[in-house]
């Protein structure tokens, strides 16, 4: 399988620093000041993990796997198993809770941001361009 080497950078920095997110949560060092934002948890789980599944859509060079014989979008499966899983996670710690309206945001970033990286023209890779 050929990868597209800047995408796969940029998706594996950008994991990095989803990771950094997601500890810094835990471990409550997440400036105050951005709690002013009204929504601002449930925004940025929408554009943090949609922007995940875009960037590894493409890295991956939309590459999809059947289930049930329906062609599925593999990056962006992965990335929402982990979503799920973390999500899940936040039950068993005191500084997080679970919320379904975070794991909605998630799972409608994940779908929106896979299908705008369905439609982006990859260059260069497989093609004459």
């Amino acid at each position: 399988m050929k990868t597209n080497r800047p995408w796969v950078i940029a998706f594996w920095f950008y994991i990095g620093i989803i990771l950094s997110i997601s500890i810094s949560a835990y471990l409550k060092i997440i400036p105050n000041e951005i709690e002013k934002i009204p929504h601002y948890d449930t925004i940025l789980h929408f554009i943090l993990m949609g922007f995940s599944a875009f960037l590894g859509h493409l890295a991956f060079n939309k590459r999809k796997i059947n289930i049930f014989n329906i062609p599925v979008p593999f990056v962006p499966i992965i990335i929402s198993i982990f979503v799920l899983i973390e999500e899940c996670l936040q039950m068993f710690s005191p500084n997080r809770s679970f919320d379904l309206v975070d794991l909605a945001a998630d799972f409608c970033g994940i779908v929106l941001f896979t299908l705008l990286a369905e439609i982006w023209k990859i260059k260069g890779v497989g093609s004459n361009e």
